[in-house]
């Protein structure tokens, strides 16, 4: 008897972890202006995740980094402003990125994506993406993948500390 309580509650457990509930199955995304990804979790899911746009489509998945530690507590992510091309085929996933728990935790239901973002400029070339293919984690260990940021991060990347400078000189000048 004890051993199915004890069987029941590591389920009960088990079954509350991390949760991605939106986007919710066939949602129709538009990835210029703001989405919501939201979550459930549970005191014993990891302080911080990745979070990753992916792409199931024909001949491999592709996936985008959103971010990198999203902070479980939080509940919700603002995705504003991301490339990736239309399709029909989305998901997030959450990776866990810490020794003790990592691998991938949750995913979403899947999702459509109407319009990309627009990638960032600078005078000196083009920010985008360069997706991986695999859909897997980038080591056997059940690590988060390691994707190249897409262009909801590629404006500190390619700007650095001049990308600042140069609005404040604009706003004075």
């Amino acid at each position: 008897m004890k051993f199915m309580i004890a069987t029941v509650a590591v389920f009960a457990a088990t079954a509350a972890a991390l949760k991605i509930t939106e986007p919710k199955e066939k949602a129709q995304w538009d990835l210029s202006q703001t989405n919501t990804i939201k979550w459930d979790h549970v005191d014993s899911d990891p302080e911080t995740f990745q979070l990753v746009l992916v792409n199931h489509k024909t001949g491999g998945e592709e996936s985008f980094t959103i971010e990198d530690k999203v902070k479980t507590s939080d509940g919700e992510y603002k995705l504003t402003n991301f490339v990736a091309a239309p399709g029909a085929t989305y998901s997030i996933k959450a990776y866990g990125t810490e020794k003790t728990n990592n691998g991938q935790l949750a995913e979403s239901q899947t999702f459509n994506v109407t319009k990309s973002g627009v990638a960032a400029t600078t005078t000196t070339g083009t920010a985008t993406a360069k997706p991986t293919s695999s859909g897997t984690p980038a080591s056997s260990s059940g690590a988060a993948p390691s994707e190249t940021s897409n262009a909801a991060t590629a404006l500190g990347v390619t700007f650095g500390v001049a990308g600042p400078l140069a609005a404040v000189f604009a706003l004075l000048f």
